[in-house]
């Protein structure tokens, strides 16, 4: 009797000790995988950089470790650095993709073509532009080797990168395409979050219908003016697109140590903005959305625990 008591506890906390087994929770919303998979360096595309070499264009791509949905949700990340430095694997940046690769989306950290230092040309913009949409047309042209929901791609970026994000998202003719790599298909984007970036003089190309955006800046920012922000937010206001703004209080540029209080609108953003506008159907069809444990359908892997208990109850009594 012990060893059968024994397995049936043992069988219990199967879903806890199996790590390819999902946790409980709200993909999307919550930590569900308890792993990534990273692939590193994958090449993009290629342009000439300010020296007139022609560089390959790399990213690193997160995926929930064990993940079976056949279709997932994409976050491309883009690095700060005004510019003329920053990396696809600082810190901050393996953390959002960590984290979020771990909430059920397969998310790149990409590197952009930097200039000269002390060399900034009006030109920077176009060219992290122009790479940051190849990245997007990238994804679309190998969607199915990477699993992508091509409804479903985001772009976040910090400080030079979200001021790349922003012009990624809204400067949408023909013309600001470049030719970074993926040529014939769309770079458009489902939302965008701005974390301390601007637009400058291109905020009226913001228009009707275009993508939400999430901003999040220092009211006392000197890199960035928090008028950028504002700028932003009465454009979208102007043309009914959805804008969430955040402002930190007194805080300057980059305020990284304010990452676990920004986090979490960043989430809530994403996932009602960019995961609940799916059709009912659509949700039906993804792996794993809601509660998801591999291996077991929840209702079963529910028998089954009930089962169990009662077993152990009998065991008891005898």
């Amino acid at each position: 009797m012990k060893r059968l008591f024994a397995i049936c506890i043992a069988l219990l906390l199967i879903p806890f000790i199996n790590p390819k087994v999902n946790g409980i929770g709200i993909r999307y919303k919550h930590e569900i995988f308890s792993r990534v998979d990273i692939t590193k360096d994958v090449v993009y595309g290629q342009n000439y950089d300010s020296y007139g070499n022609l560089v390959e264009l790399k990213m690193d791509i997160y995926e929930p470790h064990g993940d079976k949905a056949s279709k997932r949700a994409l976050i491309i990340f883009i690095h700060g650095g005004g510019f003329t430095g920053g990396d696809k694997a600082t810190k901050q940046w393996v953390f959002l993709c960590t984290t979020f690769a771990k909430r059920g989306y397969v998310t790149a950290s990409i590197n952009y073509r930097l200039q000269k230092p002390g060399d900034v040309t009006k030109h920077a913009i176009t060219q992290a532009m122009h790479d940051a949409k190849a990245a997007v047309r990238y994804f679309r042209r190998y969607a199915e080797q990477w699993r992508i929901d091509t409804s479903r791609i985001a772009l976040v970026g910090g400080s030079a990168g979200a001021i790349t994000a922003l012009h990624a998202t809204y400067l949408t003719e023909p013309e600001y395409e470049g030719n970074s790599g993926n040529e014939g298909y769309s770079s458009n984007v489902s939302a965008c979050i701005d974390l301390w970036g601007g637009l400058y003089d291109n905020v009226t190309k913001i228009d009707g219908g275009e993508a939400p955006v999430c901003i999040i800046h220092g009211t006392e920012d000197e890199g960035v003016p928090y008028s950028e922000a504002l700028n932003i937010s009465k454009r979208c206001e102007e043309v009914g697109v959805y804008c969430e703004l955040h402002p930190l209080e007194g805080e300057g540029h980059a305020p990284w140590h304010l990452i676990n209080e920004f986090l979490p609108w960043m989430v809530d953003f994403l996932y009602n903005k960019m995961i609940k506008s799916l059709d009912v159907e659509d949700e039906q069809k993804q792996t794993g959305n809601v509660i998801p444990f591999i291996d077991f359908p929840l209702l079963l892997n529910a028998l089954i625990f009930a089962i169990l208990i009662k077993i152990i109850c009998s065991l008891k009594e005898i």
